[in-house]
């Protein structure tokens, strides 16, 4: 029986959502504490990611000490170490040009067994170091006596700014605590391999200020994380939690340098930056009439019209806006490519895959539901995404959806982050390769007509894996294009799913390969006679953190594509806990 007046009803509403609240909060309550108890790793079984937490603090002594030149810390070693110095003269000149000069380490075994005091001081360089960054990747209980733990460095030492870096991975066993609560003792160590990386002057200078200085606002927009304003601005424009924006480079005013589009989040504005002749550059987004407010994920600066200047397409939500530019850099006429399906598009590619000589459009999305909706099934080869969209260019600015009629349709419902066009069988027409979160990538092969068939298992490029970005270069030198692929890298994956008797208590052994696959990291696939053959390991580019569309580059103009791989998350104070 409903309350008969508003006063009562107000009443009763407030009674009702009071009642709600605490039943919600409780809720909130048990949750939390149900997972707040799960923070200490021992409480789901896994005594090795707790003696991971214990030894990762102690080697934090250890480099603090070490990389300053302290006294030794005392209370990390057994009284019956032995160890191989970090540092080692068993080494060889594999790299020196202009500039660079690199280090590896030969016949490490050889080097003789230290006591603490003497593998301390032969372990120890002087120096300012800055950010040193270790992993400990895998955690092996092998005995009752001790465990052991297998570590990477990267130490950049010297004064600002920093010319050289030491680079080093080794073995080290470990005296479990003798409580609960005390620290493991280090009982030996044993150096796997060393290289320094030294430079006569800095690779590259950081000139953000001196280009952004003039741009409005661009501390308060550009110099903060994506957790500045995330929850500051009308969720009902949008926002992103993980950012993922975009970017975009073209000259669209004509005077022969390149310009910048760049995307951000919903309730600031886009921005559209023109590049002085001084380097600088302003921002023009409001006078071209693209400073859009929208969340905006995936940005092309393109000539869509063949008309010889560089037009902007921007996706919003699941739709595209295509602004044409007037030769000018004024954007005035528009077409808007809709769709029903809510999904966000996270990225978008341009190329002429049907050869008519205009550009098309293949749109990669990630999720149903929203980023917090939509849970990968199964999470190690999901197949429960967003459908990705091909837009043909029909000329005139007009576009039609054409993902089915090209078959683009096949195997469309991944977690799509990336794609790029790229003749990848040398046959003279435009292939596609698509990198996909949680699980396989495709590879769609043009027929010559601008018909496609996914090929990646046959050809051997699927990569199941956590896909951020894909880049393609000749990167052997053999006249065929191999294929990076940015994954995912995660220390705490690999030290995990790799313990066949605990990780999912120990069910579903076949597809364990998987996971631990996924924390693999960055993969290079060579093309070898139109497959492709996984050279990662042999290539050392594995460990790239949480990456983010590594690229091929030549920055040092030797002729050779070398890599740079971007990497980070959403991540808390501390700024090495992922």
């Amino acid at each position: 029986m409903l309350p008969r007046s508003p006063k009562h009803l107000s009443i009763f509403c407030a009674v009702v959502l009071c009642l709600l609240g605490t039943t919600a909060t409780a809720q909130q309550q048990n949750w939390y504490q149900e997972n707040a108890e799960k923070v200490n790793p021992t409480t789901d079984g896994w005594p090795s990611e707790a003696l991971h937490d214990a030894a990762k603090d102690q080697l934090e002594l250890l480099f603090k000490a070490s990389y300053h030149a302290d006294e030794m810390p005392s209370d990390v070693f057994a009284r019956d170490f032995a160890g191989t110095a970090l540092i080692t003269s068993h080494t060889k000149t594999s790299y020196q040009q202009q500039d660079m000069t690199i280090i590896d380490s030969v016949d490490v075994e050889s080097q003789p067994l230290l006591n603490a005091s003497d593998w301390y001081s032969a372990s120890t360089v002087a120096g300012d170091y800055f950010n040193t960054f270790f992993k400990i990747v895998s955690v092996d209980l092998e005995s009752d006596d001790y465990f052991r733990t297998a570590v990477m460095v990267h130490a950049p030492f010297g004064k600002a700014p920093f010319l050289n870096q030491i680079n080093q991975e080794f073995s080290a066993t470990w005296y479990y605590p003798v409580d609960k609560d005390g620290a493991p003792l280090l009982r030996s160590v044993k150096l796997e391999s060393y290289q320094l990386v030294s430079t006569a002057k800095p690779l590259f200078d950081d000139v953000s200020a001196a280009v952004f200085s003039s741009v409005p606002r661009y501390r308060q927009e550009l110099m903060y994380g994506v957790d500045k304003y995330i929850n500051k601005t009308d969720r009902i424009i949008g926002n992103s939690l993980i950012g993922s924006q975009g970017i975009a480079l073209g000259d669209v005013n004509g005077d022969g340098l390149d310009d910048i589009y760049l995307a951000q989040q919903g309730g600031l504005a886009n921005r559209l930056l023109l590049h002085q002749a001084d380097g600088s550059v302003i921002d023009n987004a409001a006078n071209a009439g693209v400073d859009f407010l929208d969340n905006t994920r995936g940005v092309l600066l393109c000539d869509f019209d063949n008309d010889g200047d560089q037009d902007l397409a921007v996706a919003i939500g699941a739709n595209i806006l295509i602004a044409y530019n007037n030769g000018n850099g004024i954007f005035v006429e528009r077409t808007a490519l809709r769709m029903t399906d809510p999904a966000d598009i996270y990225s978008i590619t341009a190329g002429d895959p049907d050869n008519d000589g205009d550009l098309d459009i293949y749109a990669c999305r990630y999720v149903l539901g929203g980023i917090m909706g939509g849970v990968p099934t199964p999470y190690h080869d999901a197949d429960n995404g967003a459908s990705n969209f091909f837009w043909r260019n029909d000329g005139d600015m007009t576009w039609t959806e054409s993902a089915a009629a090209v078959g683009l349709d096949h195997n469309n419902s991944k977690f799509s982050m990336a794609a790029v066009w790229h003749d990848l069988d040398d046959d003279g027409d435009l292939d596609l390769y698509v990198s996909n979160d949680f699980g396989r990538n495709n590879l769609y092969i043009n027929d010559g007509e601008g018909h496609f068939t996914d090929q990646a298992i046959a050809l051997g490029a699927d990569d199941i894996g956590a896909a951020m970005g894909i880049s393609i270069s000749d990167y052997d030198m053999d006249g065929d294009s191999d294929i990076l692929v940015t994954n995912m890298f995660s220390a705490a994956g690999r030290r995990v799913a790799t313990q066949a008797n605990r990780f999912m208590e120990g069910q579903a052994q076949e597809v364990h390969k998987d996971y631990v696959r996924h924390a693999r990291g960055n993969t290079l696939l060579v093309n070898n006679n139109g497959k492709f053959v996984d050279e990662t390991e042999m290539s050392h580019m594995t460990v790239g953190g949480w990456g983010w569309g590594a690229s091929f580059l030549d920055f040092n103009n030797d002729g050779y594509a070398d890599i740079y791989s971007p990497n980070g998350f959403v991540t808390s104070e501390k700024s090495k806990d992922l």
